[in-house]
């Protein structure tokens, strides 16, 4: 029997609809999370719908809502769905290596094409980097964060926004130019979850801006002593922040987590020569040019 859909709901809103189709949905894509780490609902079928946020050419992700528990993991070597696309799809859930998956696709219909996505959820990078889980699957946001480190191999590179540290990885979109360490970066992806760690999947250069964005953070300059200086960096600050500390080819020399007050930073350690100092904090990046003898 047809079964119409009109105002799905979903934990995050309405997601308005107005089609007919064969298949019944059975379950929002929150009801697959099911607000835990492994799903409620392993090893059994589902009949869910939403939009394509991402997609490759062997999976995608889907969501049916704005904010966390809305989106998840679709792996799919035979359906091709574009971005944008409204779909219906009917298949099992497993746990993969911790990552929640709708796999093993036994129905799939696309309902319209060119919809408008989800909107995505700004986020701090610590925050993705320690308790991303209520994200995975949806489509997030972090800005102006700094690339601390592009050695991690595989396309992968971490970023911090004063938070602490996420990954952004490459599965669907390579970097041009490639990240460069110390340059700020707003990035908007997909959040998944493989080797133990939460990483954001951009799709396209369309979702990275790189620098600060204008009015997000307050960049500020800070007044360091003695410049030049031989053994310790003398500064103050207003709030909590993490010190980072670049040569003058953007490389990633030193880091350190500094408290608000009168700081003194121990660079006797470094080599001869003109370095930059970042404090970022979560509102703000305190920043001087200092020569090290």
């Amino acid at each position: 029997m047809l079964h119409t859909v009109r105002h799905f709901l979903t934990a995050a809103g309405i997601f308005a609809a107005s089609f007919m189709s064969a298949q019944t949905i059975t379950h929002t894509i929150a009801d697959v999370q099911g607000g835990l780490f492994a799903s409620p609902l392993i090893e059994q079928v589902v009949t869910v719908q939403g939009v394509i946020t991402a997609a490759s050419d062997y999976s995608y992700f889907i969501q049916d809502g704005s904010g966390p528990w809305n989106g998840v993991y679709v792996y799919d070597n035979t359906n091709l769905p574009a971005v944008g696309d409204h779909v219906i799809l009917q298949g099992e859930v497993i746990e993969y290596y911790d990552l929640t998956e709708i796999t093993n696709i036994t129905y799939f219909e696309t309902v319209s094409s060119g919809n408008d996505l989800p909107a995505a959820v700004e986020l701090t990078t610590g925050f993705i980097g320690t308790s991303g889980e209520p994200y995975e699957g949806c489509r997030v946001k972090v800005s102006n964060a700094a690339c601390t480190n592009t050695d991690l191999g595989f396309g992968d590179a971490y970023f911090d926004d004063g938070s602490g540290d996420c990954m952004i990885d490459d599965m669907l979109y390579t970097p041009d130019p490639a990240w460069m360490l110390g340059e700020y970066y707003s990035v908007t992806g997909v959040l998944t979850y493989t080797y133990e760690e939460y990483k954001i999947e951009p799709s396209s250069s369309a979702d990275v801006s790189i620098g600060m964005a204008v009015g997000a953070i307050e960049v500020s300059v800070i007044n360091v002593y003695p410049n030049p200086t031989v053994d310790v960096l003398n500064f103050r600050l207003n709030s909590n922040a993490k010190a980072y500390i670049y040569d003058t080819n953007g490389r990633l020399v030193f880091t350190q987590d500094v408290a608000s007050g009168e700081v003194n930073l121990d660079v006797s350690g470094l080599r001869h020569g003109t370095y930059r100092v970042d404090c970022v904090s979560e509102t703000s990046i305190m920043r001087a040019s200092f020569v090290k003898q």
